[in-house]
């Protein structure tokens, strides 16, 4: 993995103090449908506090999520759901959520201990495997490693339900994503903790995983409890929209949280990726809005060539709104008149 010509440190001096300005986002996706929550998302509310009350237990700082709005990002992502379906996935959407915190930078419990973190995700893996029955088993019942963990255990409950409806290759396509997830989320550890800072294009392929859009995009049958025909399931066309997903997904979230990160001296990520001497952070921002023009291009020309069969995706409109308002990003309060942000560093 290539290197950033500027050390971590170097690169969080340049950036602290300056001013980022973000042009209206909402723009890129103009002649897409309009974010809008599912008509469910006030019953589940309860749903994810529940879980994340139980999670607090051993994970304290997790008890701040409450305030965040994670059942409304669900509902923002899978706005067709019936309420049966959103139950399960706002489950999910909180243990993803929640299961990075853990690790992530200088916040969770296992953020500085590598070797700690890599035991609790091989476990996760173990767990993953079974609840979601990918060898077509089902869940063994009372397993001490997996009793123990709070964060594990609401896997395990959407797992149970998730596995009530969804047929063998859904499981184990989500199985195949959540694992890929995992595995990159180890690498971005492993540099946070060794200071190291990637190139833009090193970093991207890295993003890519650890956004975790495949996800996203592999429990849309399930949210709709609609699956594209066999032979359209293996298109080009359906890998290159679930990318165009990823890397909006990774450089709106990148642009949005980059203060939320330089205050744990953290820098991995797009804006910084691409900070170097006589480049100014207005440059940085335009090369991003930029790349994300170009995806939404890309996904339109793809979705085309689906005959219409696959339309824009709800997770992006949903993300950006839910990243605009949520406490979580402490932003909602910077955005200017004409939608667009400025956030001093």
């Amino acid at each position: 993995m290539k290197s950033s010509r500027l050390s971590q440190a170097a690169i969080v001096a340049a950036l602290r103090g300056q001013t980022l300005r973000i042009p209206d986002l909402r723009t890129l996706f103009r002649s897409w449908p309009r974010a809008h929550l599912n008509r469910h998302h006030a019953h589940i509310t309860p749903v994810v506090d529940n879980a994340i009350d139980h999670m607090a237990v051993a994970y304290p700082h997790i008890a701040s999520r409450k305030r965040d709005g994670i059942a409304n990002l669900a509902a923002l992502w899978y706005p067709q759901a019936r309420k049966t379906q959103l139950e399960t996935l706002a489950l999910y959407t909180a243990w993803l959520v929640c299961w990075d915190d853990a690790v992530d930078a200088n916040e969770g419990d296992l953020a500085a201990d590598f070797a700690r973190a890599e035991r609790w995700r091989s476990q996760t893996l173990d767990m993953v495997r079974r609840a979601l029955a990918v060898d077509e088993k089902s869940m063994p019942v009372g397993e001490p490693a997996y009793e123990d963990d709070p964060i594990n255990r609401v896997f395990q409950e959407f797992g149970s339900r998730f596995c009530e409806t969804a047929p063998i290759d859904q499981r184990r396509r989500l199985h195949y994503e959540i694992r890929t997830y995992i595995t990159a989320c180890a690498t971005e550890q492993k540099l946070r903790l060794e200071h190291r800072i990637p190139d833009f294009n090193s970093y991207m392929d890295l993003r890519l995983a650890t956004v975790g859009g495949t996800m996203l995009c592999s429990l849309i049958p399930y949210a709709t409890e609609e699956s594209l025909p066999t032979g359209l399931t293996s298109t080009p066309e359906i890998g290159q929209m679930w990318l165009r997903v990823c890397i909006l997904l990774s450089l709106l979230n990148d642009m949005l949280s980059l203060k939320k990160e330089l205050r744990t001296d953290c820098a991995i990520n797009a804006v910084s990726a691409l900070i170097r001497p006589g480049v100014s952070l207005d440059e940085v921002v335009a090369q991003l809005e930029q790349r994300m023009r170009t995806a939404v291009t890309e996904f339109d020309e793809a979705a085309e060539r689906l005959l219409q069969m696959a339309g824009p995706d709800e997770d992006l409109r949903g993300t950006l709104e839910f990243t605009l308002t949520s406490p979580r990003y402490k932003i909602a309060k910077l955005v200017q008149q004409d939608g667009s942000l400025e956030i001093i560093l």
